[in-house]
């Protein structure tokens, strides 16, 4: 008797057996992400990306929602790790007048985690509307400015988080956005272009100019899309007239564009725009930085301040911009002024094309007392 093709059958079977065995249960037990029903957000994302808390003895989600929301009547929806179930049970509807603790058991059933979920009404924040650059603190290496004035805050954004993806092991003071002692009153804002080496030249981001605004940096864009990854604007409840502050400048020596340098002399740039921050299906509308690109054309704006002469100052030179509103042919409803429906933003860079990768590495620009006017 043959027993080859006996052999083979055996083989062959118990390989079958082996590859359609079934896999362990998953022993994962995360919230990989949340939602809320209706147009209620705060912001567009929740982020669930959270580490633990000793003293609530969970893992905190904190979650914004709009004015007027009734937080005792809400159904947030999960997404969990495969086969991981979660109780409460997903969409059901809570009270979170105080924070709700939800467990999340992975498929195994070996494991759980508990998460604090806590959901609050946005509360009107009125921003500092004078600005010092005195306050800074070090966040991964770099430099950051904050504003405070009677209860207030702002923390001004940067590209230098950017920048620290391309040079990780530069000194604070080797950023692009830094701070200066000497000032015109105290210490001040100094923003200065630099090359961003072989990194950054690779992907095509040779140079990145110093720059702060009002607003957020969204790193996780700043490769695939720098220019989103700026994005413009915080609430105000006031109609902004004026921009005024102190600047010195110095261009850089020679300006980089098209792969090479020029003899094109750099300038700087400081603009504030005020816009609408719904649209008219009421959701949230944030601006960023393709705006100077459209030539500042888009339907949520509603008034333009921006600086013309940047002639070279190396001395302390007052600036003075007044906010067009006849440019948009808008006028500010005061209802929808008062329930904080319009964005602010300042952008102040040391290459006015920086965004787009061109300037000459070494162009300065000191900022320091800036103020809004307003009525």
């Amino acid at each position: 008797m043959n027993y080859k093709p006996l052999l083979y059958a055996l083989l062959i079977g118990s390989t079958a057996v082996s590859c359609i065995r079934k896999e362990a249960p998953n022993a994962e037990a995360d919230i990989t992400g949340c939602t809320l029903p209706g147009n209620v957000l705060v912001q567009d994302t929740i982020d669930v990306d959270v580490s633990y808390d000793k003293s609530l003895n969970a893992y905190p989600i904190y979650i914004q929602v709009k004015k007027g929301t009734d937080c005792s009547q809400l159904a947030p929806v999960f997404t969990l790790t495969p086969g991981a179930t979660i109780e409460p049970e997903s969409g059901s509807t809570q009270d979170f007048s105080s924070p709700v603790r939800y467990t999340v058991t992975s498929e195994d059933g070996q494991w759980h985690r508990t998460y604090s979920i806590s959901i609050e009404e946005e509360k009107v924040q009125e921003i500092p509307t004078t600005f010092h650059f005195e306050d800074t603190r070090i966040e991964n290496g770099y430099y950051v400015f904050y504003e405070t004035s009677e209860n207030q805050e702002l923390t001004w954004a940067s590209g230098n988080g950017g920048f620290r993806l391309a040079i990780n092991n530069a000194d604070a003071s080797e950023y692009p956005t830094t701070v200066e002692e000497a000032g015109y009153s105290g210490k001040c804002a100094k923003l200065v272009t630099r090359t961003t080496g072989s990194l950054g030249a690779m992907v095509g981001m040779p140079i990145a100019a110093g720059n702060l605004f009002i607003g957020k940096f969204n790193l996780s864009n700043a490769l695939s899309n720098s220019l989103k990854a700026t994005q413009l604007g915080v609430e105000f409840y006031h109609k902004p007239l004026k921009l005024k502050g102190y600047f010195k400048y110095t261009p850089g020596n020679q300006f980089y564009e098209n792969g090479g340098y020029t003899n094109r002399k750099d300038q700087f740039d400081i603009y504030a725009i005020f816009y609408e921050n719904k649209d008219e299906n009421g959701q949230s509308v944030m601006l960023d930085g393709t705006l100077p690109l459209a030539n500042f054309v888009h339907p949520n704006l509603v008034a333009l301040a921006q600086y013309k002469d940047t002639q070279v100052l190396n001395s302390w030179q007052p600036f003075e911009m007044t906010f067009d509103y006849d440019r948009y042919g808008k006028s500010v409803d005061l209802d929808r002024l008062n329930a904080g429906d319009y964005n602010i933003s300042i952008v102040i860079s040391s290459s006015k094309d920086g965004a787009t990768f061109e300037g000459a590495p070494g162009s300065t620009l000191w900022i320091d007392e800036m103020s809004i006017i307003y009525e």
